[in-house]
């Protein structure tokens, strides 16, 4: 039986669970070529059905209870609003309110009429379309955190045990987190976290105030905290801290403000004077503190280590560092790439569990995130064919039989410091690339860093990139590894002197800590034999693993748009399924 969970909103996904497995699982902007997009995904819903041959599903779920009218913003819109930015104009009218209490109400006034306009007549239309995407299903709605919760189900080693979940973000369904215990194939909330006392939100305010864009932009600022002097960071950190706090009487953040309104509040207590690195250290240690205040209190209070996380502030990954180092802290699971893209999986599960009664002993546990499109050589050779590429551009294609395969070939390249664009095998779901949509290089040189941020990828200089390190090696490099497996760049770890000199290029550059994805010969066969080529050639057990995607666009999911991705940038070398193009 099908069960299609759908998240509609900023990172719109739709995923595919057939009998208790996820099949698929597609994010709109892979298609609509639109990042972060907004609104309702027809296209990976068109493109699920197309692929599994399903004429009618009988189960859909659909993440939110509240919803505006930006759940139908078109592909269109979702690249113009890109193009010229999102600033919220009342900032600093909000700001001046926020000295002047007198001017605050009336702009909250004015608040509740927009917000009643936005969310006018958006029910009757989504049922509308719903029926008309789906006229036989059954459609069921989730809350936001729940489905956050569900969503790290299919990740537990072991669903009969109980666990402790943990959720946080910046809003969703008028919450910001929630404390859960997961037993016996149920999961039953105990605490909820309001919007007004959102650490997510907090933290986006900084983003806000650094000339980022929120709820995309977090990850630069927890890059660039490392850099800033302790003692300046330090009293950002201190002035943070009397904003919010963990409560452990009530298991809940408590707020001195209301932090949806943070921006403002920033703005109007002068923090903008503090430097641009001691704003990130502030943040970002205030995130980490906070984190770990709410971990410590909800294993005394329920007396259970064994942690789950989902909810995008856990896409954090040197919070998550902090938090499995916690003695407190028994097992610790991330749900990978834990923002608003894995609702769509806690749906669907959600849903599944329902069915079953709370039984989840056919629940299959998902191995991998490679959840995506595929395509053959055939298919790829025909895109090569239809595309315009230059004369001077080298196609080849590599025997997979011989030696001197596809893998060998662009593991050779990777000793000779060379770039490579991959594009092989099925694209992988979620927000990092794990080698099937990826740009490597090889991590012994810092010039590397300069071709990839330059040529091809336009990164912030200082934000560093992630390793594929074989699986076999992880102990060689990686500091405090224990058991712990980590294949999906959710966490990251302190790094050996060997890393230093083998990794180098591909480590955190002011902190030395890696943010690896552990590959496993039985997780992608192809892309370990490519590491394992590499390791022959040079000794080494890791390679560069960065985004295959241009610069303010999503990775690259399909044949013409790897190709695309590779003729408009200074990227020398693609391996684009078992055939290699080079530009001479």
């Amino acid at each position: 039986m099908y069960i299609l969970g759908i998240h509609i909103g900023h990172d719109s996904t739709a995923v595919l669970l057939k009998d208790g497995e996820v099949m698929e699982a597609m994010s709109e902007e892979r298609l609509s070529r639109a990042k972060k997009h907004r609104g309702f995904p027809f296209l990976s819903i068109a493109y699920i059905k197309q692929k599994y041959g399903i004429n009618s599903i009988e189960e859909v779920v659909v993440v939110g209870m509240k919803y505006g009218h930006e759940i139908f913003a078109t592909a269109e819109q979702n690249l113009e609003s890109r193009k010229h930015g999102s600033v919220p104009a009342d900032n600093f009218l909000r700001a001046i309110g926020f000295r002047y209490p007198l001017l605050n109400k009336v702009v909250n006034v004015r608040d509740k009429w927009v917000e009643k306009r936005a969310y006018s007549g958006v029910e009757e239309k989504l049922k509308a379309l719903l029926t008309e995407q789906f006229p036989s299903a059954r459609i069921t709605r989730i809350e936001h955190h729940l489905a956050h919760a569900w969503a790290t189900t299919p990740f537990l080693p072991d669903t009969k045990k109980p666990y402790l979940i943990l959720t946080l973000d910046g809003a969703g369904d008028d919450l910001s987190g929630s404390i859960n215990i997961y037993k016996d194939g149920k999961i039953e909330r105990k605490h909820s976290i309001l919007i007004k006392d959102s650490i997510g939100l907090l933290y986006a305010a900084v983003v806000d105030l650094l000339g980022m864009a929120r709820n995309e932009h977090e990850f630069k600022v927890m890059g660039l905290a490392p850099y800033a002097k302790a003692s300046a960071g330090e009293k950002v950190y201190e002035k943070l801290k009397e904003l919010v706090s963990f409560d452990s009487e009530r298991m809940t953040f408590v707020s001195k403000i209301p932090l949806n309104r943070a921006t403002p509040y920033l703005i109007a207590n002068n923090y903008y004077l503090h430097r641009f690195d001691s704003l990130a250290y502030g943040i970002q240690k205030l995130a980490e503190e906070s984190i770990k205040e709410m971990v410590r209190a909800s294993v005394a209070k329920y007396g259970m280590g064994d942690i789950a996380v989902g909810g995008g502030v856990f896409m954090n990954v040197k919070a998550n560092q902090y938090v499995r180092e916690m003695n407190e802290v028994k097992s610790f699971i991330v749900t990978p790439s834990c923002g608003d893209e894995s609702l769509a999986i806690g749906a669907a599960i959600y849903r599944y569990s329902e069915r079953n009664k709370g039984d989840l002993g056919e629940l299959k546990t998902i191995e991998n995130l490679y959840l995506g499109s595929e395509y053959t050589d055939e298919e790829i050779k025909k895109a090569i064919d239809d595309y315009d590429l230059d004369s001077s551009i080298k196609v080849s294609y590599c025997d997979p039989k011989d030696d001197e395969n596809i893998e060998y070939k662009v593991a050779e390249l990777l000793a000779k410091n060379s770039v490579v664009g991959r594009f092989k095998g099925r694209a992988e779901w979620g927000a990092r690339a794990l080698g099937n949509r990826s740009i490597l290089a090889n991590p012994t040189s810092r010039e590397n860093v300069k071709l990839i941020n330059e040529m091809i990828k336009g990164r912030d200089f200082w934000m560093p990139f992630a390793t594929s390190i074989l699986y076999e090696r992880r102990h060689d490099y990686l500091e405090g590894v224990d058991d712990y497996v980590a294949p999906y760049m959710a966490i990251t770890f302190n790094t050996k002197p060997k890393a230093h000199k083998d990794l180098i290029a591909a480590l955190h550059p002011y902190d030395l800590t890696s943010r690896p994805q552990m590959v496993q010969k039985q997780t992608n066969p192809e892309y370990h034999a490519l590491i394992s080529n590499f390791e022959k050639l040079t000794g080494v057990g890791g390679i560069l693993n960065t985004s295959f995607n241009l610069h303010g666009e999503p990775n690259v999911e399909k044949p013409i748009d790897a190709l695309r991705t590779f003729v408009l940038s200074g990227l020398p070398h693609l391996a684009i399924g078992n055939y290699l193009l080079s530009k001479e």
